[in-house]
C-alpha cells in the first residue's frame, strides 16, 4: 500500500502536489499553534486558585458559583422562548445549488445549509457564592452551555412572535419536508458556572484608579466630538486645537476623572467580571468543572501534537520522494 501511494505521488501533477504541501504545512503550523494554545489554558486553570467574590483580589480570577438574572427585563431565547442567562442560536435552511463539478452532461444539484438567521445574547448577568453576588458581562467568553440542541422544521422561524401557531408547527416539524433547521444553546438560570476572567469592583473604597487609563478613554471620547472640544477649549477661536489649548483638555479630562472616581468611592461595591484586558488570558464560561474543563485543553493540546507530527512527517516524505529524491 505504501508502494502504490509513493507511486502515484510520482506520478502525480505537480499543482496538486504543491498543494497538498501547502495544506500539511498549514496543518502543521496550526496544529503547533495549538498545541501551545490549549496547553497554557490547562496550566491557567490548574494554576488559578477558586476565589470567594467577596474576598476576590482585582484582577485575573477564578470564580464559581449560581448563575442568576438580573432584576428587569429577562433574557429569553428565541427558539424555545425559555428564561436563560445567556443564549445562542441559528435558523438554517436547504438550498439546492447546482453542482458545477459534475462531469457529466446531465444537470446535479447538491444541498447545502444556508443561515437566514442567528444571534448571540450578549446581556448581562449575575454569579452568586455564599459571599456575595457579582455581574457577569459574558462578550467575548469561551462558553459552554448546559442546553444544546438542534432540530428541524418546515417553516421559517418567526422569532418575533415565538407562540404563534405557525411558528410551533415549524418547532415540531410535524408536516412539510423538514428544510429548515433549528440550532439553540443556552445557559439556564441556577446553573452553577466555572468562570476565568477580569475581576473589577466599580464603586467603594476596594476600586483601584486607573487613572491614565481613564484620561484616555475620554480624550478618545472627546476626538470624537470635534464641535464640544472647540466651543470648550479653543479660547483664540481660530477653530483648532493648538498644544496650548491640548493642555487644557487634557487637565480637565484629568479634573473630570478625579471628581468621578471620589464619587465613585462612597457608593456601594459593584463587582464585575468581563473579558481580561491580555489576550494571553482566556475568558471562560462554562457549566462544566474545573478539572472537566482543564482535562479537555489538555486532550486539545494532544490532538495537536498528532497533527503536528503526522502533518510533518507526510510533508517529509512527499517532499523528499517528489523534489529530492
Amino acid at each position: 500500500m505504501l508502494e502504490s501511494l509513493k507511486q502515484q505521488i510520482i506520478t502525480a501533477d505537480s499543482t496538486g502536489i504543491i498543494f497538498l504541501l501547502v495544506f500539511l504545512a498549514i496543518l502543521c503550523a496550526a496544529s503547533l499553534y495549538g498545541i501551545f494554545r490549549f496547553f497554557h489554558r490547562s496550566r491557567m486553570i490548574d494554576d488559578t486558585p477558586t476565589s470567594k467574590i467577596r474576598s476576590a483580589h482585582q484582577g485575573f480570577v477564578e470564580l464559581e458559583g449560581e448563575g442568576r438574572l438580573m432584576k428587569g427585563m429577562p433574557i429569553v431565547s428565541p427558539l424555545s422562548n425559555k428564561q436563560c442567562l445567556w443564549y445562542d442560536f441559528k435558523i438554517e435552511h436547504k438550498v439546492k445549488e447546482l453542482d458545477i463539478g459534475s462531469s457529466d452532461n446531465h444537470a446535479l444539484t447538491k444541498s447545502n445549509w444556508k443561515t437566514i438567521n442567528s444571534g448571540t445574547s450578549d446581556n448581562i448577568f449575575l454569579l452568586a457564592d455564599k459571599t456575595g453576588i457579582c455581574v457577569v458581562d459574558p462578550e467575548g467568553a469561551v462558553i459552554t452551555p448546559s442546553f444544546s440542541k438542534t432540530w428541524y422544521g418546515s417553516r421559517e422561524f418567526n422569532i418575533a412572535d415565538p407562540t404563534s401557531a405557525s411558528a410551533l408547527l415549524a418547532l415540531t416539524g410535524r408536516s412539510g419536508n423538514n428544510n429548515y433547521r433549528y440550532t439553540e444553546k443556552r445557559i439556564d438560570v441556577g446553573d452553577e458556572l466555572y468562570l476565568l476572567g477580569r475581576f473589577k469592583t466599580i464603586g467603594g473604597r476596594r476600586e483601584k484608579l486607573d487613572k491614565k487609563g481613564e484620561v484616555r478613554d475620554i480624550l478618545a471620547k472627546w476626538k470624537k466630538r470635534p464641535d464640544f472640544l472647540l466651543a470648550r477649549f479653543d479660547e483664540n477661536g481660530d477653530g483648532e486645537i493648538d498644544l496650548d489649548e491640548w493642555q487644557k483638555v487634557i487637565a480637565a479630562a484629568d479634573l473630570e476623572v478625579e471628581k468621578s472616581f471620589g464619587e465613585r468611592l462612597v457608593q456601594p461595591e459593584i463587582h464585575t467580571v468581563s473579558k481580561p484586558l491580555d489576550s494571553r488570558r482566556p475568558f471562560i464560561i462554562s457549566v462544566e468543572s474545573q478539572q472537566t474543563i482543564a482535562n479537555k485543553y489538555r486532550w486539545y493540546s494532544r490532538g495537536g501534537m498528532i497533527g503536528f507530527f503526522l502533518g510533518g512527517i507526510s510533508f517529509v516524505w512527499i517532499l523528499g520522494i517528489r523534489f529530492i529524491g
